[in-house]
Order: C-alpha cells, then structure tokens, then sequence
C-alpha cells in the first residue's frame, strides 16, 4: 500500500491538483483512496487525452470533484477500476 500512497502523492502534481486537493482527499476519504482516486483520474485524463475526446478540460479539479463523490458513495473506485480494466481488455 505504500508504494501507492506515494505514487499517489507525487502523481498529484501530473494532474495539476492543489497541495489543499490532495489534503481535502486524505481528509475526507483516506490516504489510500486518495492515492488511488488520483491514479484513476491521470489515467481518465490519459485515455481522454490519447482519445483526441477533450473532455476532461481540468484533471486537478475532476480529481477533487472525484474524490468528494467518493466520498459521498456516489462512485465506487473498486467498481470503477474494474470497468476500467475489462474496457481496457476488450
């Protein structure tokens, strides 16, 4: 769990996410779950990006927007990485 929690950390500033996002997450949802919401959303803005679709416009404030619906149980990050794999299978 370590090696995500620090890739986590030092990934946040790939996505542009503020020192206060990233505390915000720890805070609300757990360091873990804020490692991994933030290497989920580089890979959305990766794919979104590689796509040529555009549609994520700012990755910092879609990883805060992502993590307050975490922590809301409006998004599931299990459920998603797992439908991020099997598209990424097919």
């Amino acid at each position: 769990m370590s090696d995500i929690v620090a890739a986590g950390r030092y990934l946040r500033g790939s996505l542009g996410a503020n020192e206060s996002a990233w505390n915000e997450a720890v805070a609300e949802i757990g360091l873990v779950r804020a490692a991994v919401t933030v290497i989920y959303v580089l890979q959305l803005y990766d794919d979104d990006v590689s796509s040529g679709e555009g549609r994520i416009k700012n990755p910092g404030g879609y990883f805060r927007a992502m993590a307050r619906l975490v922590k809301a149980g409006k998004i599931d990050l299990s459920v998603e990485l797992l439908a991020m794999r099997r598209r990424r299978m097919s």
